[in-house]
């Protein structure tokens, strides 16, 4: 410690992240399908792109605790379940597909298909959660996400 200053070299105090850590899930879209992870779990999930699989998803990610959600842009398949997800009151962060590739390269993850796709996804948005707060009613505080109104 710098003398004259206050504070400790101590941990006291802190509190743990778990306490504190926003559950994020990813989702990899498909014209079809939707594959669902929750980062830093083993929870999958794939539904239907239809109103009944987002119905499935719902209570899936609420059963889980999940606060956010981040979903790659996909041609538009992505939008049905991106606004039935936000009207619902779950944060949603549309990541552009040259945002996540980005975050592969950063991260080093080469080996692609839908599963790893959507836990790649869900770490992209824990790491946003991490790098700022984000509210449904504001923009990102970080420059690696847009967060699109559907």
């Amino acid at each position: 410690m710098v003398e004259g200053t206050e504070g400790s070299h101590h941990k006291e105090g802190s509190k743990k992240m778990s306490k504190d850590s926003t559950v994020c899930a990813g989702i990899d879209t498909g014209k079809y399908k939707l594959d669902v992870v929750i980062d830093a779990s083993a929870d999958r999930l794939q539904v239907d792109n239809s109103p009944e699989g987002y119905r499935s998803l719902l209570a899936w990610l609420r059963q889980r605790g999940v606060e956010r959600i981040g979903i790659e842009a996909s041609g538009g398949y992505e939008q049905a379940v991106v606004s039935f997800l936000r009207a619902d009151g779950f944060v949603v962060i549309v990541f552009q597909p040259v945002q996540v590739r980005a975050y592969a390269k950063f991260v080093l993850q080469h080996a692609k298909n839908d599963n790893i796709d959507a836990a790649l996804i869900a770490r992209c948005t824990a790491a946003a959660s991490q790098a700022g707060s984000m509210r449904a009613s504001e923009g990102p505080t970080c420059g690696c996400t847009k967060e699109r109104r559907a």
